[in-house]
Formats: C-alpha cells, structure tokens, sequence
C-alpha cells in the first residue's frame, strides 16, 4: 500500500482504514483495497449512501452477516492526473468472491474525483447525500468541509429523470435475478433488496418533484405519502401508487434490522407493484407537450436534446467496460438519442411493457418492439431476453461491469 503524507498535528495515522469513525468491519478490507489503488493522490476516502447513513440492509446469508447495500465511496484525488491515473487502474475494486468473503453481496461503487471537478458536477440526490452525510473513513478529515453544498431544490428534472431511468435497471436486474435458470439464494436476497430499495428511491423521486430531500427513508416516505400520488399518468395506471404503500412498511423494516426471505411469489407480486408505481413517477417527470402513447413518449424522451449534440455524443461514445459499438452502428441510431440515452430508453420501454402485462413474463407489443428496434440496444423478441441485454449494456458501457460479470 502507498503511504500518503501526513499532516502535523495529526496524531495518528491519517490512512488507517476507519480511522476517526466508526466503520462497519466488513468495511474495512474496501477500504483498505480503494486506498491502495487510489495511491499516493488519495486526499481523502468518503463513505456515502446507506452505510454512511446507517440504513444499509445487512441480513443473515449462510450462517452469516453480510449486507445487500452497494457501497459507495469517493476518493478525493489532488488532481486531475491522480484521479484518471487512479480510476484507470482501478477496475473491479474485488471480485464478488472477495465481497462475499467480505461480507458484501452488493457492488463497490468508487468514484475518483477532484474537489474541482465535483464543484463542476451538477446537483443529484448523490451529491446532495455526499455533502450532507458523508463519512471520511480515511485520509485528511478537514475535505468535508470543503465538499460543494448543494441543495435538494438545485436537482433539475434532467437529474431527477436520470435517477428514475437508473432505478429502471434496479428493476430489471431483479426481474432475471430470480428466473429459474439464474436463481440462487444470494440472488433472491439481491433480487427483493433491489425493489424495496427502488421503492424508497420512488420516494425520494416524489420529495425531489417539491424541491425537497428529507433525510433518511422513514422521513422520504413520510413526505411522500403527504405528497400523494403524481398527477397526469394514463387510466392503465390508475391505483399504481397506491401500491407502493406496503411495500414502503417492508422496505423501512429491511432498514431497521428486520429483512426477511420472501417467496418467489411474493417477490414478483412485489416487482410488478414498483414497476407500475415507477411508470407513474416517470410519466410525471416527462416534458409537457410528451406524447400520450406510452412507446413514442419513451423515444421521445430517449431523444431528448439537439440532433447535433445526439451525433457529437454518438461519436465521442467511450464504454467504461469493453469495446464501443461500431461506428456505423452509432452514427445510425444518433437520431434516437445519445448511446446512454438510447440504453436508458430501452430500459424505459421494457418497464412500460411490464407494468402493463401479468404473468411470469411479460409480452412484448408490437410498439414496445418497435422502440427497442429504434433505440437499437437489443433486438431481443422477448422480456427475459431484451432485459438481459439492455441490462448488460448498461452495466459494461455505463458503469463498471461488475452485475453483468457475476451473471456470466
């Protein structure tokens, strides 16, 4: 591991995982992995999210501890160099042998950054949570004093459209978790922590519309059920809403030390519950003027900006994971958006098909295959597959590859 120098007076070793908080022990050996990768730019290592907050979900897996929460950091590189060098070297954090032997079923998620350039990002609930509760778990404790104060009201509708589209692939995730040909125990826990927490976040969504953001989820859900349901949505979701209330009790218990096993049953009654709850919430954040037929409204929001910008970002494309789709490929489908939009978009239309059809696998209509046609990220004829294939090209284009990998 790299030392980094120390800053007098402090008395103690300022890069010892934990040092000057209380860290969680299964907690520790990230730590200890991100610092090492970070190097010597490391300024300092920040906790957010639910385990900053003490709301993640841990559950009794195999005769042990371990938590179904992702674990969010951000390492605070001095500069730019150090954090391209760091984010670079650092790909896959731990395999998913290593978080389980850990006592993690959940993803790392590390973002290396600058002070500088998190002043430049925009307002998102992230943010928000990273300035208001995060933790400074290793390095120069005085950096959150520094982090930029943004604001719950400063989130735009753009942020606030991006964080439903990425609660989108929560769903998706959790609907092929639990097919009988990739179930397991571990994925069924994922699975129903995935549409409890998506759920929640529908919560926070509701807050955001207000220009609120109240902290922790007992206060989000009180909020939003004072709230009440987002107006506009078609008569095909009438009622949807209302559905997130016992789901909203269940995620809150999780929180508080009492998750429990669900069947198989249960769980995809839960699923089809949040999908319909989640089309509200997204019809709700569409632009006025958007379309009432659910499949041309989800392209037109996956089109959303210039037709230049489309193509320039088209071009630019760079995956985090694996090769770019081909040149020609993204240069056809510009028109239908950017590569994120277009993969966020796809998501969108294979939620609008769920939420609308019953069973064990939801059909695919016609116009819902036409918009994946259009948005050309899997030509897939069936839900099981299209979710698969949307899935995986979010994971390895847009995030870190590590979802995907594990269900190779």
């Amino acid at each position: 591991m790299n030392a980094v120098p120390r800053v007098p007076p402090e008395p103690v070793d300022r890069f010892a995982p934990g040092t000057g908080s209380e860290l969680s022990a299964e907690l520790l050996p990230v730590v200890a992995r991100v610092v090492e990768r970070a190097g010597p730019g490391l300024e300092a290592l920040l906790l957010s999210g639910s385990h900053a907050t003490g709301e993640a979900v841990w559950v009794s897996f195999e005769g042990r501890r371990v938590s179904l929460s992702d674990v969010d950091l951000y390492a605070l590189m001095r500069d730019e160099p150090a954090a391209a060098r760091a984010s670079a070297s650092a790909s896959g954090i731990a395999t998913a042998a290593e978080r389980l032997a850990w006592g993690l079923l959940a993803p790392i998620e590390v973002a290396f950054v600058t002070l500088a350039s998190l002043a430049r990002w925009p307002a998102r609930p992230g943010t928000v949570e990273l300035a208001r509760s995060g933790r400074v778990v290793a390095g120069d404790p005085a950096v959150r004093a520094r982090l930029p104060r943004w604001q719950p009201a400063q989130v735009s509708a753009e942020e606030r459209l991006l964080l439903l589209e990425n609660r989108a692939f929560e769903l998706l995730s959790a609907y092929f978790a639990r097919l009988p040909m990739k179930a397991t125990a571990a994925a069924r826990w994922r699975a129903h922590h995935a549409v409890l927490k998506t759920a929640l976040d529908l919560a926070a969504a509701r807050t955001l519309a207000h220009g609120e953001l109240p902290a922790g989820a007992e206060a989000r859900v009180a909020r939003a059920r004072e709230c009440g349901a987002p107006e506009g949505s078609p008569s095909w979701l009438a009622g949807a809403w209302d559905g997130l209330e016992p789901l909203w009790r269940e995620a809150l218990a999780w929180r508080q030390g009492g998750a429990r096993a669900v069947t198989d049953a249960a769980c995809a009654e839960s699923w089809r519950a949040v999908a319909r709850a989640w089309c509200v919430a997204w019809w709700a954040e569409a632009p006025r003027g958007a379309g009432v037929d659910p499949w041309e409204r989800a392209l037109a929001l996956a089109a959303r900006g210039s037709l230049a910008r489309r193509v320039r970002r088209s071009l630019a494309f760079a995956p985090r994971q694996g090769p770019a789709p081909g040149m020609v490929d993204r240069v056809r489908h510009a028109a239908a958006g950017t590569p994120p939009q277009r993969i966020h978009g796809s998501a969108v239309v294979l939620l609008l098909a769920g939420a609308q059809a019953g069973g064990d696998e939801p059909r695919l209509p016609a116009g819902a295959l036409r918009a994946l046609r259009a948005l050309g990220v899997t030509s897939a004829a069936t839900f099981a597959d299209a979710a698969q294939e949307t899935f995986t090209a979010w994971d390895r284009q847009l995030q870190a590859g590590e979802r995907s990998a594990e269900r190779a």
